[in-house]
């Protein structure tokens, strides 16, 4: 069946396994290969369908599977309200204008039902269930190898599968493996530290959420490597802001929560925790809260540069060091709030772009 011809009987089709692969089998090679159904993947095959360019969206499970994994109840830390929207996929379609959202900062759970609801109505076509394993470099462009046996042909690649792929622990002697340490990605519910010694580990808004669901439960202690950094004072993104500021500063000026800032562990013999301040405490659980470092799949013929923290090194336009390869979404760290959803709408535009007027 030719391209338009599919296209037009099924512009919304969620497939599985590769079944709903356009041009599977009639060969259609597509314009553009985008890896990760998430906000950054469906917002970017929303303007190339929007604009005609022929396109396939692949997700390893249901669409918007990373907010899936992430933390339930987690609070977004970029506003979505009107005149201050710095969450929704487009301002035409906010999310502040479904009902129930949580204002000014939508949940975990809110953006989700929205990034769904917007790739429904707006007819994005999503191939979930279909992992992409790999992909190598032709004189054309790519073929991306996907789960089932699949290979499409595509002049263009753009990963956008998030950064939150590999949780991160400090490299002290004594984490790796040990029983009492978990990651903050693993963390379900404080009242499974009812009572109990719980070292957190980090400095940033993760952590700052963590000390403040386990206060008044757990007896809980804060561990940072440096000073601890507040938004109203740097306006830096990434450090601890919102409420989770002053009532952070509320639980230690009423010893609820205890700190130990700039005072990092140095190692760790099961539950018996050393300080660099030469100090030692026992604690029954310790929680690192200590970010992810990304990962993709392996393109065969082309080694992509890498910067700190194994981020993908991008153009002013989100190209990578291999020719035709484009990071989106959080991965491609176009400068540091791109870690964040915050704004993230504008730095896809310029890699969608880029693509069309190249093509």
């Amino acid at each position: 069946m030719p391209w338009k011809i599919w296209k037009f009987k099924a512009i919304y089709y969620t497939g599985s396994g590769g079944e709903g692969i356009p041009g599977r089998k009639e060969g259609v090679v597509a314009d553009v290969v985008i890896v990760g159904g998430g906000p950054a993947g469906i917002l970017l095959a929303h303007h190339f369908r929007e604009h005609g360019i022929r396109h396939v969206l692949l997700e390893r499970g249901k669409v918007g599977q990373s907010w899936r994994d992430m933390r339930p109840g987690m609070v977004l830390l970029s506003p979505g309200v009107p005149g201050t929207d710095w969450t929704s996929l487009t301002l035409e379609r906010p999310i502040w204008s479904f009902p129930g959202v949580r204002r000014p900062f939508p949940t975990r759970e809110d953006f989700l039902c929205y990034v769904e609801a917007f790739a429904r109505d707006q007819r994005v076509e999503i191939t979930e269930r279909t992992e992409v394993v790999g992909a190598r470099r032709t004189p054309g462009g790519f073929v991306v190898a996907a789960s089932g046996g699949v290979e499409i042909p595509c002049r263009f690649l753009v990963i956008a599968t998030g950064s939150a792929s590999v949780p991160h622990y400090p490299e002290v002697p004594g984490i790796a493996g040990n029983r009492r340490v978990l990651h903050s990605g693993d963390f379900l519910n404080c009242m499974a530290y009812d009572r109990k010694r719980v070292l957190v580990i980090g400095g940033a808004n993760s952590a700052a959420e963590l000390c403040i669901e386990l206060a008044g439960t757990a007896h809980t202690t804060l561990c940072t490597r440096g000073p601890l950094r507040y938004f109203s004072e740097t306006g830096e993104l990434d450090h601890i802001r919102g409420s989770s500021e002053s009532v952070l500063k509320e639980l230690f000026r009423f010893g609820i929560v205890s700190l130990r800032e700039a005072d990092p562990v140095v190692s760790l013999s099961d539950g018996t925790v050393a300080f660099a301040s030469g100090a030692k405490e026992s604690f029954d659980r310790i929680v690192c809260a200590t970010g992810y470092r990304p990962r993709w799949f392996p393109v065969e013929g082309g080694a992509v540069d890498v910067w700190e923290k194994g981020y993908p090194r991008i153009s002013p336009v989100g190209e990578s060091s291999v020719p035709g390869l484009y990071f989106c979404g959080s991965l491609a760290m176009f400068r540091p709030r791109c870690a964040f959803i915050h704004g993230f709408r504008n730095y896809v535009e310029k890699v969608f772009w880029d693509i069309a007027d190249r093509l």
